[in-house]
Protein backbone atom coordinates (compact mmCIF):
# COMPACT_ATOMS: atom_id res chain seq x y z
CA UNK A 1 0.00 0.00 0.00
CA UNK A 2 1.15 3.30 -1.03
CA UNK A 3 1.66 5.68 2.08
CA UNK A 4 1.00 9.59 0.76
CA UNK A 5 -1.64 12.09 1.64
CA UNK A 6 -4.41 12.18 -1.00
CA UNK A 7 -3.44 9.35 -2.79
CA UNK A 8 -6.63 7.29 -4.02
CA UNK A 9 -5.49 3.65 -4.81
CA UNK A 10 -8.33 3.17 -7.00
CA UNK A 11 -8.34 6.74 -8.71
CA UNK A 12 -4.87 7.43 -9.61
CA UNK A 13 -2.56 5.05 -12.24
CA UNK A 14 1.28 6.38 -12.46
CA UNK A 15 3.82 5.21 -15.01
CA UNK A 16 1.13 5.02 -17.47
CA UNK A 17 1.00 6.39 -20.89
CA UNK A 18 -0.72 9.42 -21.81
CA UNK A 19 -1.26 10.44 -25.50
CA UNK A 20 0.00 13.97 -24.26
CA UNK A 21 2.99 15.56 -25.03
CA UNK A 22 4.99 18.06 -23.87
CA UNK A 23 3.49 21.13 -26.01
CA UNK A 24 7.04 22.91 -26.59
CA UNK A 25 8.99 20.24 -27.85
CA UNK A 26 6.57 17.41 -28.71
CA UNK A 27 9.19 14.77 -26.63
CA UNK A 28 7.34 11.99 -24.53
CA UNK A 29 6.18 12.58 -20.85
CA UNK A 30 7.92 10.62 -17.67
CA UNK A 31 6.22 10.83 -14.29
CA UNK A 32 2.85 10.54 -15.75
CA UNK A 33 -0.35 10.19 -13.47
CA UNK A 34 -3.70 9.57 -14.79
CA UNK A 35 -6.86 10.63 -12.03
CA UNK A 36 -10.13 9.37 -12.63
CA UNK A 37 -12.30 12.46 -11.62
CA UNK A 38 -15.19 10.50 -12.05
CA UNK A 39 -18.10 11.74 -13.87
CA UNK A 40 -22.39 11.95 -14.29
CA UNK A 41 -23.02 8.90 -15.86
CA UNK A 42 -20.51 5.60 -16.24
CA UNK A 43 -19.94 6.51 -20.16
CA UNK A 44 -18.79 9.52 -19.58
CA UNK A 45 -14.76 10.05 -19.71
CA UNK A 46 -13.42 12.29 -16.98
CA UNK A 47 -9.99 11.69 -16.16
CA UNK A 48 -6.73 14.60 -15.35
CA UNK A 49 -3.56 13.64 -17.10
CA UNK A 50 -0.39 14.97 -15.86
CA UNK A 51 3.48 14.42 -16.68
CA UNK A 52 6.69 16.46 -16.40
CA UNK A 53 8.95 17.05 -19.54
CA UNK A 54 12.92 16.67 -18.24
CA UNK A 55 13.46 20.16 -20.30
CA UNK A 56 10.23 22.07 -19.96
CA UNK A 57 8.62 20.86 -17.01
CA UNK A 58 5.19 19.91 -15.77
CA UNK A 59 1.80 19.96 -17.93
CA UNK A 60 -1.57 18.56 -17.52
CA UNK A 61 -4.92 18.45 -19.21
CA UNK A 62 -8.42 17.50 -18.31
CA UNK A 63 -10.40 14.96 -20.78
CA UNK A 64 -14.12 15.36 -20.12
CA UNK A 65 -15.77 12.83 -22.49
CA UNK A 66 -13.84 14.89 -25.91
CA UNK A 67 -10.38 14.91 -26.23
CA UNK A 68 -8.72 18.13 -24.37
CA UNK A 69 -9.01 22.01 -25.24
CA UNK A 70 -6.10 23.20 -23.86
CA UNK A 71 -2.86 21.62 -22.02
CA UNK A 72 -1.36 23.84 -19.04
CA UNK A 73 2.08 23.92 -17.83
CA UNK A 74 1.92 23.36 -13.73
CA UNK A 75 4.13 23.49 -11.06
CA UNK A 76 3.07 19.93 -10.24
CA UNK A 77 0.08 17.63 -10.84
CA UNK A 78 -2.62 19.62 -9.44
CA UNK A 79 -0.79 22.71 -8.95
CA UNK A 80 -0.88 25.95 -10.01
CA UNK A 81 -0.68 27.32 -13.60
CA UNK A 82 2.93 28.64 -14.07
CA UNK A 83 4.02 31.17 -16.97
CA UNK A 84 6.11 29.94 -19.60
CA UNK A 85 8.13 32.05 -22.84
CA UNK A 86 8.84 30.48 -25.79
CA UNK A 87 9.75 32.35 -28.69
CA UNK A 88 9.80 35.60 -26.60
CA UNK A 89 5.69 34.72 -26.31
CA UNK A 90 4.26 34.51 -22.47
CA UNK A 91 1.86 31.37 -22.29
CA UNK A 92 -0.21 30.13 -19.50
CA UNK A 93 -1.70 27.25 -21.60
CA UNK A 94 -1.54 25.99 -24.97
CA UNK A 95 -4.74 25.16 -27.37
CA UNK A 96 -4.73 21.81 -28.96
CA UNK A 97 -5.39 21.01 -32.90
CA UNK A 98 -9.20 19.62 -31.19
CA UNK A 99 -9.75 23.22 -31.19
CA UNK A 100 -9.08 23.76 -35.17
CA UNK A 101 -11.85 21.40 -36.21
CA UNK A 102 -15.24 23.00 -36.85
CA UNK A 103 -18.18 22.47 -34.65
CA UNK A 104 -20.17 19.83 -37.11
CA UNK A 105 -16.36 17.29 -36.93
CA UNK A 106 -16.50 18.35 -32.69
CA UNK A 107 -20.05 16.99 -32.46
CA UNK A 108 -18.91 13.74 -33.90
CA UNK A 109 -18.12 10.65 -31.58
CA UNK A 110 -14.40 10.06 -31.30
CA UNK A 111 -11.85 8.32 -29.42
CA UNK A 112 -10.89 11.32 -26.41
CA UNK A 113 -7.68 9.43 -26.25
CA UNK A 114 -6.85 9.79 -29.96
CA UNK A 115 -3.50 11.56 -29.73
CA UNK A 116 -3.93 13.00 -32.98
CA UNK A 117 -6.63 15.61 -31.18
CA UNK A 118 -3.87 16.00 -28.31
CA UNK A 119 -1.25 18.00 -30.43
CA UNK A 120 -0.46 21.91 -29.60
CA UNK A 121 -1.47 24.03 -32.47
CA UNK A 122 0.62 26.33 -34.31
CA UNK A 123 1.83 28.93 -31.80
CA UNK A 124 0.44 32.44 -32.91
CA UNK A 125 2.27 35.37 -33.78
CA UNK A 126 1.21 38.52 -32.11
Amino acid sequence: MVNIPGYRASRDAFRVRTPMRCPICEGELRNVLVRDLGGVTADIVWQLHAGECPEHGWFQTEVVSRPPREIFPVTKPFGAARRLVVEGQEFFSFSTVWNDLPPQERRKPVDPLDAKYWRRRPLSRS
